[in-house]
């Protein structure tokens, strides 16, 4: 199923051009949409992703900030990168 976003066209056209300037990011990055987290009503000044691999799934939890004290990488940044929105754990 092929699903095209019809909201933002602009924002999303420009990002593809982005991607098609820069052809070896295209395995490395993609836009994620924060529908879910939003229909969560997931504050993230308050909580962040936390990952985890199990198998073949990839297992997110919510937790408060401050709680998050493990070691931790950062896989989605808000906009302008001032803040990370979703870690994974780091390797031990």
């Amino acid at each position: 199923m092929t699903c095209m976003p019809n909201e933002d066209v602009e924002f999303h056209d420009a990002i593809k051009e982005v991607f098609r300037r820069y052809p070896e990011a295209q395995g490395k990055y993609a836009l994620s949409s924060l529908a879910l987290e939003n229909q969560m009503k997931i504050d993230f000044s308050e909580k962040v992703g936390v990952s985890r691999v199990e198998g073949d799934r990839i297992i997110t939890e919510f937790r408060d900030r401050k709680s998050v004290v493990r070691m931790q990488l950062c896989l989605k940044w808000n906009f302008d990168y001032t803040e990370c929105l979703h870690w994974e754990e780091a390797p031990e």
